[in-house]
Order: structure tokens, then sequence, then C-alpha cells
């Protein structure tokens, strides 16, 4: 089959810059969106002028492209060619060309940005055209692959990574099936076999199925001389790397293009994925519908992976809520309702849902975002709109819709915690795409029976759920417990002095760097993690937590490098809040209650602060006690004095504050700082 390349180096450009065959061109519209870019692009739009000979007309053409977030569209004498993916990865992407759009001579390319004008700093290059269809030219070679599980020798389910010569995800002549799920440069199997229809070249090809896996790989050199000949075949194995004994790995936030039309998965395409990531409860949320993906599990013959749950993402106008289990043709909740008791009243009375996640908390949607200073205190977990708060549990992660500062929702959970609150902590993925933001990235585990997870007792990992018996990763796992014996979403008992264990795992390929450990959402012990990339556990120990003075909670957090390679990347923020992001793992604890004062109850800061308001008289008095107690209590007696009419700013409060310990003062200034936030 002959192909031909149009020399771009060669052709005039009607920018300054050139751009050439054999590099990417940086182009923006607007100001710089990440400051990993140069000040100045390029330019803000590729002009490009291109001259063909009558028996040259090309039929398809290809390109490379980085960070791509916004509208972009190429076009060819005004007439649309496509758009490209808005996919932040770098890959390769074919178009056919239509037939009668390139004309003999001259011709003109152009790509601009187009839709709603948001900044986007790109790249784009190595440019081709082909006189074959994008099919014929990504179909010339075959490479067989069988991916097996290196513990009992069988085909398993996984993801495999295409990438060329230069790094980027390579397209391919694959087409989705009832077994494979395809996008450029990834095919997940639901068996660990396929046939790869590629061009001729050089690629790297990287099997992997989430981050309880091992990654394997292997270079294969596709050239002219195998098209006669039978596919070579290259096995590839995994292996577990994580112990993930007695946890089931949850996805709470799970989108399909059929039904939510958006995103690109389709129903078969996400039912292959959630096996391809090692998803074992995957969580149906389309957007206010109920979905039952038993059926078509069972017909694909996925029902030995995994147990699929019926949910909705109650999409309202005042935020978005997870809910589930629900049964099979319950009736839909009223997501046209406007405040959350309301809300929540309906999620109970039509579904029965016992759990529900708020979603997304620091995101605007619809014009609101339900954790913005106006509408919450972040601190003492206080609603300004004098809301009783919906859920049992909220997103800490979301890999499909992550925070420049990781730290940011957590703090919002330690507030609500605080404030005596039982919210389970989430790790999802809100996965509406087979590749972009994939599913099970981030990811919630349950304790509980996980020795077949096609036929996991969804009440009892519900139950298990919405008591916070969970942890949360992205990357890492981190495991707790509290003399050997107290693990998430239980209050210690005993005498004992109380020790923490703590152990922070991870694949070969996610690098941890520091374990933080938190009571009642202030930094107690921070501790340093070897950058080496071993496989299973990154660092374990033991933290002594006997210097705590009241009762409290404990969670804890390791955080490590983002993964910039292809098989697994890290997302950048879905709505930065800075142009500087450093790329992060993490793997938390749920929480652990300390029952320090052992009697036999959980006091939570808030009810510690009332309790001390109670027994004191004077403000003296008051003070005088508070030094005893941590940040987070101190919060909460700010709040009850200032709701109770007294200004914190009076001078007898303040002449307090300055004779008090600097724990005490800083629980004021957080609290004083976050009423004042309420205020544009």
């Amino acid at each position: 089959m002959q192909l031909f390349h149009i020399s771009i180096v060669a052709l005039s450009l009607t920018f300054a810059s050139t751009l050439h065959a054999e590099r990417l061109t940086h182009l923006r519209l607007g100001e710089r969106e990440w400051d990993t870019f140069a000040v100045q692009s390029e330019s803000d739009s590729l002009d490009h002028t291109f001259n063909v000979g009558p028996d040259n007309i090309p039929r398809s053409l290809s390109f490379e492209q980085v960070d791509v977030k916004q509208q972009w569209t190429l076009a060819i004498n005004s007439k649309t060619i496509g758009r490209l993916p808005r996919d932040e990865n770098r890959m390769v992407v074919f178009f056919d060309i239509p037939a009668g759009v390139v004309k003999p001579g001259n011709n003109k390319l152009t790509l601009i940005q187009t839709g709603r004008k948001t900044p986007d700093d790109i790249y784009f290059g190595y440019l081709r055209f082909y006189n074959v269809s994008k099919q014929e030219h990504l179909s010339q070679r075959e490479i067989s692959i069988q991916v097996t599980d290196q513990a009992t020798k069988q085909g398993t389910p996984c993801r495999l990574t295409i990438l060329n010569s230069r790094g980027s995800l390579a397209g391919t002549g694959n087409e989705s099936t009832n077994t494979t799920a395809v996008r450029e440069g990834v095919i997940y199997t639901s068996t660990g076999k396929v046939t790869i229809k590629v061009a001729p070249g050089k690629y790297t090809i990287y099997a992997g199925r989430g981050m309880e896996w091992s990654l394997d790989s292997v270079k294969v050199d596709v050239t002219t001389a195998s098209a006669t000949t039978a596919p070579p075949h290259y096995p590839l194995a995994i292996r577990r790397e994580v112990d993930t004994t007695d946890m089931v790995a949850c996805d709470t936030h799970v989108h399909t293009l059929t039904y939510s039309r958006h995103g690109d998965a389709s129903l078969n395409e996400r039912l292959i994925t959630v096996a391809g990531e090692g998803i074992e409860l995957p969580i149906a949320t389309d957007h206010n519908l109920h979905i039952n993906y038993a059926p078509l599990v069972n017909q694909l013959g996925l029902n030995q992976y995994y147990t699929p749950v019926i949910g909705n993402e109650v999409t309202t106008r005042v935020g978005h809520f997870n809910i589930f289990p629900v049964s099979d043709g319950a009736p839909l909740p009223n997501h046209t309702l406007e405040t959350w008791p309301e809300i929540a009243a309906s999620i109970r009375d039509k579904t029965g849902a016992s759990a529900i996640i708020l979603n997304h908390a620091r995101d605007v949607h619809g014009g609101i975002t339900p954790f913005s200073p106006a509408r919450h205190n972040d601190v003492t977990g206080h609603s300004q709109l004098g809301w009783q708060f919906p859920a049992t549990a909220m997103e800490l992660v979301n890999s499909g819709a992550i925070q420049t500062d990781f730290m940011r929702l957590y703090r919002d959970w330690f507030g609500l915690l605080n404030r005596g609150l039982a919210v389970t902590g989430v790790g999802c993925s809100d996965s509406h795409d087979v590749a972009r933001h994939f599913i099970g990235q981030a990811r919630t585990y349950i304790y509980c029976d996980d020795s077949d997870v096609g036929n996991i007792n969804v009440k009892n990992a519900v139950q298990a759920f919405n008591t916070g018996k969970t942890n949360l990763s992205y990357g890492l796992l981190t495991t707790m417990l509290i003399n050997k014996q107290f693990g998430p979403g239980e209050i210690t008992s005993g005498k004992a002095r109380l020790m923490a264990d703590i152990k922070v795992q991870g694949p070969s390929w996610v690098t941890a760097r520091q374990l933080d450990v938190y009571a009642n959402g202030e930094l107690f012990k921070s501790i340093t993690i070897s950058a080496e990339k071993q496989p299973g556990v990154k660092w374990s120990g033991k933290i002594d937590l006997s210097r705590l003075r009241h009762d409290c909670f404990i969670v804890a957090i390791a955080h490590g490098d983002g993964v910039s390679a292809l098989h697994w990347p890290t997302a950048k923020p879905y709505q930065p809040t800075s142009k500087h992001f450093d790329p992060y793992t993490i793997g938390s604890t749920g929480v652990i209650y300390l029952d320090v004062d052992r009697d036999d109850h959980f006091t939570c800061a808030k009810e510690y602060a009332q309790a001390l308001i109670d027994e004191h008289d004077t403000l003296s008095a008051l003070f005088r006690t508070l030094k005893g107690y941590d940040t987070a209590v101190a919060a909460h007696v700010a709040e009850i004095l200032d709701q109770g009419g007294k200004s914190l700013q009076d001078t007898d409060i303040q002449d307090h504050l300055t004779k008090s310990t600097a724990t005490v003062q800083r629980g004021f200034s957080q609290y004083i700082r976050a009423e004042l936030a309420t205020t544009p």
C-alpha cells in the first residue's frame, strides 16, 4: 500500500513561527492557562497553506496534540474536518478528509479555538497526510496480545496502552466490540486477549489493571516486511502488588454516554472498563436515572469480576448527590427541589437509598458551589443557609474533577466531623469516558467480604460504607489500626495506651512521598517516605497517640507524585484555582474515633465546646479551661459565642485571646476568617 507525506517543513505559513513536521507548535487563545507553558505562545491559531498535485489528493491526515481542554476545530479550505478530542493527554489523532475538500494546487488548513473562548494552552504538530482512509492506514499490520494473571496463569481483564516512538498515544484500527473498549492508544479487553491493528512503526505496549496491579510492557517494531506473515504474538503478565484482602474496590460515581448523554463511554464499553480497572462494586450513577447494569453484565460474561449496583446522580440546582442502593423499578426522586432537606427527604421517600453522597462540593455547577463561603463555614461545618447536611458521605477525591489543593475537600470534611456529623470520605472517578478520565482511578475501599467479587453482599457493603468502614485510594492505599484492633468507623475502648499501626501501599509505578496524621483536622505527625518505587508496602510503622489530651478523630493521609505515564495519567484540576499545579497521588484512611478520656463515649469538638460554655459562668473561667483543648474545640466555642450574640471583637474576648494559647487563638482566627469570607 503506497502512502505519501506532504513535507510541511517546506511549506509557507502565514504566522511568524514555522510549523515543523518534526515538532509540536504551542498555540494559545487568551491568557496563559498553566505556568508550565511559555509566557508567550507561538500563535493563537494555525493558518497553513500546502500544495498537492492532481494525483496526490489526500484522503486522511494525522497529527499529535497535547493538553487540549477546550474546543478546537480543524478545517481545510473552510470545510470542517473535525474537532480535536478534548483530552489533555499526548496523543495521535486521525481524521478522514471528505472527498472534494482538498483541491489540486494550493489548499489552506486552519486550526482555531471555537465555542467558549476559555484560555487553553495546547501543542499541535507532526502533521501527516495519507492517500488512503484512516481505517486503511491504521489496519495495515496486526499484533496479537495475550495478558495473563501471573498467579492464576489465566487471561485477565486489563487496559492496554499503545505508545508510538515519541511516547504519544498511538492510533489503532480497532473498534470496540463485546470484549473491547477502544480509544486513541487505549484498548480495554475483558478477556486479556486482543489483536491490535496498527500502521508500520515502533510501539511500546503496556498492560495494567488499576492501582492494585503491576505493569508489563513490550516494545514492538512493526515493519512492512510483516504484512504477509501471521501476526506476531506477545504474551504479557501482570501481578497483584497491593494487598486489599477483605476490602472491596468501589467506584461510587460512574456514567455512560448511553444514559447521561455526555462523555463517550457506551454502556457496553463502560462495563468492559469496569473489569479492566479492577472495580468490584460499581455504582451506576447516570443523571436522574436508575440504571441496572446486571442484565448486560451477565450477557457479556463479566459477572465473575464485579457486582453492579443501581444508583443515581440526583442532579439538582443546589448540588449533585449520588445515591444507592436503589431497587430496580423504584420511582425517581424529585430533582427539581431547591433545598437540601427537601431533596434528602425525596431521595429517602422515593428510593429508600441509604447512602447519599455530596458530589464535588467545591466545583461550580449551574452557578452554585455547594461549599462556597457564602453557603458553608468550612471550619465548623455550619450551613450558612441553615440547612441540615443531607448526606451520609462526601467526595474528597474525584479523579475526573480534582482540586488544585488536594487538602481543600479534606478540610471541609474535617469541619463536618468536628461538628459531630458521621460522614464517610469518598474517592471516585466521575468517569464519563473510556480513556480520558477513566473509571476507578480514584476509588473507595469498603471493608467487607471480597472472597467472591461477583456476588458481593450489597447490603453488608452499604452498611459498612455508611458507618465509615472505608479507605480512599488515588494511586496509594493507606490503612490504620489503633491498638491492633480498632479501624475506620470504630470508636476505641479500653485503657491501653493508644498506638496507631499504619501502612502505606502502592504499585511499583507510584511513588509515595509523605504520610500525615491528623487529629480533629490538625496535623499531628508528618513522616517522610522514601521515594523508591517499590511494589506493595511503601512505609509501615507505629505512631504513639498518648499525648492527645481529649477525644478526637484521627485520619492518616499519604501523598506522593502524580503519574505522568500515559498508562495511568493523573489529571490536572477540573476548575483550577492557580496556574501552578503539582500533580499528586493520595491514599487516606477512614475516620477512627479515639475515646481518649475512656468514658465509653466519643465526644466531638462541638460537643466539648457546648459543654465548656454551659459549665462556665465567666469568660475568664471559660478561656482558662479552653487552654487544655485543641483548635477545633476553640473554633466551635467561637461559633457558639458568635451565634449567641457575643461579638468576638469585644474588648473582653480579645483580651482573653491575647493571654490564651496559640491553639485557642488559631481556632478563633480560623472561625472568624471563615465567617468574614461569607461577605464578597
